[in-house]
């Protein structure tokens, strides 16, 4: 009887785990689906995040401007699209016709463009069509530090520095925007409708500064390969790094809004030198001296004593090809 009843329980027993397997085997199939589920759903998940983390590389790589190592013609792109976001006006029709053509800068008096400010520079005009415009502004001092002042015909906008207007550029991501616009930018351009104040504002007063010395001139002798343009008139000065004169013939008083001229010779070179009102010529002084080198007119900026700053070029070319060149017949 026991041996029966052995029997009945093995063979029950048999039966019993015959009828799980299929669930048994089931249950792992399904757990092995779900695993590879699971894993694949990791998988995309992380391919998901390298995706995002190379979106957010790429968002991070935009073109920075820096305040610092800006030439002419970027600052001038930089101050446009600047006043055009922040001012709208005539400053963004300005720039929105400058990227279908080029974008104009025109240096005007203050007395042709009526507009009263304690700053004695130039009034740089800028357009985009090639007329004269309502969408100015003004320059003080040199570097990331420049103070900008913006202006609306005679309206005063505001100023800031060119540190500033670069970083409220980069937060935006313009910097893309202001280089193309900058291969596009001429500076000392003739606008269309200014002529008749033009001439008004020439013949207001004698010619002063000698024709050897008047024109556009170029120099690559800044250190950091840049381009500075000196612009003379027969009355006026301006390097467009700050610096700006209206000259007369003779120290007629201290009146700080303009300058005299003085010949002198120095280390056999005859310069001319520009001084400020009430003052006598010395350091401070600007010293200007038309000569030749390799065949070239060109203009020696020096110190008082006869030390050269800067060659200047007629053409940027010219500028760059002679990049920091000392020339034996200058001293250094």
């Amino acid at each position: 009887m026991k041996h029966k009843l052995t029997v009945l329980v093995a063979i029950s027993a048999a039966l019993t785990l015959a009828g799980c397997s299929p669930t048994t085997q089931s249950n792992r199939q399904s757990s092995q689906s779900s695993q590879s589920k699971t894993s694949k759903v990791a998988k995309n998940s992380s391919d998901n995040s390298n995706t995002s983390t190379v979106s957010f590389k790429s968002k991070d790589t935009y073109t920075k401007l820096s305040a610092s190592k800006m030439d002419y013609k970027t600052t001038a792109s930089a101050i446009a699209v600047y006043a055009a976001q922040k001012y709208g006006d005539t400053w963004e029709i300005a720039v929105n016709a400058a990227k279908q053509g080029n974008l104009g800068v025109a240096l005007r008096s203050k007395a042709a463009t009526g507009i009263t400010s304690d700053n004695d520079g130039y009034v740089y005009e800028v357009s985009g069509t090639g007329k004269s415009s309502n969408a100015r502004y003004m320059l003080a001092g040199d570097g990331a530090d420049k103070q900008v002042t913006i202006f609306v015909k005679q309206r005063n906008l505001g100023t800031t520095s060119l540190k500033d207007i670069v970083a409220y550029l980069n937060q935006r991501n313009d910097a893309d925007l202001v280089k193309q616009l900058a291969e596009k930018t001429q500076l000392n351009v003739k606008l269309a409708g200014d002529e008749d104040t033009q001439k008004t504002t020439n013949n207001s007063s004698a010619s002063v500064i000698p024709s050897s010395l008047q024109g556009t001139w170029y120099t690559a002798d800044t250190g950091n390969g840049n381009i500075d343009t000196l612009t003379v008139t027969d009355n006026k000065i301006n390097d467009e790094a700050g610096f700006s004169m209206n000259v007369k013939a003779k120290n007629s008083g201290s009146s700080t809004s303009g300058g005299y001229m003085k010949q002198t010779t120095i280390n056999g070179i005859s310069f001319y030198s520009f001084t400020n009102m009430g003052q006598t010529p010395g350091q401070g002084s600007t010293y200007l001296a038309p000569h030749t080198e390799d065949g070239q007119s060109v203009i020696v900026s020096a110190n008082s004593n006869g030390r050269t700053n800067a060659v200047y070029w007629k053409s940027e070319a010219l500028a760059k090809k002679n990049s920091n060149k000392q020339f034996s017949d200058l001293k250094y």
